[in-house]
């Protein structure tokens, strides 16, 4: 083994040749590769913002997910601006800035087919500290995307937090697992991004002005001004609609800035739809501003956070409810006389919706004092823990794979009979 001094000059020297030589391509990617791989040592800054972006897409395409989020931190890595593709169209004509965004785009795109892998492992790790840690690097990875404010930074972002819910569900699930530890994934849930004041600065940045004028909007006012935006752009389109309905109500001074809405009516128009499945990187290059309203908590989501409620609350998930036989002789000796008296009365398990697991997590729920019990929804923690139980908790990228699935093979059925 070399001694340490020997080590580092002959590191130095190594380095020193391969800089002379910076411009050939071949050279900046055994640097770039040699650095990640000590990862001592902070990425010199070759070159411009476009280098960087593609050192970090080559960083992604060669190393796990954790040890390129390590290269991040170890080099200081901040995520790239993600326009919208129609964001590019709409505004940019100079070549260099273009060239800028595509790299960017192409660095987003290729991540979103890397959470489509994790996607894949966050359901087949088992619920252990490997699935824990995965789960929080989401949670990073995610925080990461949206500290740079931009379109496909805040997709990006989503993704990473509906697959992190996905991981805190199934580890709330087992009763192995830590629920202080599950707790501590919970707190990272609800991150600064997803509230309105990370949206309007998206917009704002896409409109190329200051359009939103006050922070302290709601998610339902900025729904509204969407609205607001296609009225407008329907009585544009089409004048009669203004004498048949009146012309829409002019944005409110104080929250909008009402020359550059007139003039940024397109951001809102309907979303461009991308084919089926409906998913991230299929509606990678599709205009899908809308969605950014919706920044944040999905089903998955609540559901997820529903479950650890209840486990927190009862302190367990009960099994599928039986009753007890004394309990059956009684409801049916009183089935009995009201049927004498012409009354007929069905049986819960009649009901095509009961699910005798969801009756016991109701019951287990109902033994509690209301004071403890507030806020927690044994409806929805038996959904969680149901699809948990089905291997069908997941993400809504997932879901809508799974749902096109099934799709297309009741089509195939049907096209056999």
């Amino acid at each position: 083994m070399l001694h340490p001094t020997v080590w580092m000059i002959s590191f130095c020297h190594y380095t020193c040749i391969l800089y002379e030589q910076i411009k050939r391509k071949v050279i900046m990617s055994k640097i770039r590769a040699s650095f990640l791989f000590l990862g001592m040592f902070p990425i010199i800054a070759f070159g411009n913002g476009i280098e960087r972006i593609i050192q970090m897409g080559e960083a992604l395409q060669e190393y796990s997910m954790e040890n390129f989020f390590s290269a991040v931190r170890v080099n200081q890595w901040k995520s790239p601006c993600i326009p919208s593709k129609w964001f590019m169209d709409t505004h940019v004509t100079d070549d260099d800035e273009r060239r800028l965004m595509k790299v960017a785009r192409d660095f987003g795109f290729q991540l979103a087919l890397c959470l489509d892998n994790l996607a894949q492992e966050q359901q087949t790790l088992p619920p252990t500290d490997t699935l824990y840690q995965r789960t929080l690097l989401l949670c990073d990875l995610g925080d990461w995307c949206a500290e740079t404010v931009g379109y496909g930074n805040a997709f990006l972002a989503k993704r990473c937090l509906d697959l992190s819910a996905v991981g805190l569900a199934r580890l709330t699930a087992s009763m192995e697992f830590s629920l202080e530890k599950c707790e501590d994934i919970a707190m990272r849930m609800h991150p600064k991004w997803t509230g309105t004041p990370y949206k309007l600065l998206v917009f704002n940045g896409e409109a190329k002005t200051n359009l939103f004028i006050n922070t302290k909007m709601t998610s339902a006012q900025l729904d509204g001004y969407r609205w607001l935006a296609r009225a407008m752009l329907a009585t544009e389109r089409n004048p009669k609609l203004a004498k048949e309905r009146g012309y829409p109500p002019p944005p409110d001074p104080t929250l909008v800035n009402a020359g550059a809405f007139t003039n940024s009516l397109h951001l809102f128009d309907e979303e461009e739809k991308p084919p089926r499945p409906v998913t991230l990187v299929r509606s990678w290059d599709c205009r899908q501003h809308g969605w950014l309203i919706f920044l944040g908590g999905s089903q998955e989501h609540n559901q997820a956070l529903a479950l650890l409620k209840y486990r927190s609350v009862v302190g367990f998930f009960p099994s599928k409810f039986v009753r007890r036989e004394e309990e059956i002789k009684r409801r049916d000796t009183e089935i009995e006389k009201y049927a004498k008296l012409g009354i007929k009365i069905t049986k819960e398990e009649d009901n095509p919706s009961y699910d005798p697991l969801e009756e016991a997590f109701r019951r287990e729920l109902e033994k509690l004092e209301s004071a403890k019990t507030e806020g927690c929804s044994y409806s929805v923690a038996f959904i969680a823990y149901n699809r948990v139980l089905n291997g069908t908790f997941y993400d809504p990228d997932m879901t809508e794979i799974q749902t096109e699935k099934q799709r297309e093979k009741i089509k195939a059925q049907s096209k056999m009979k």
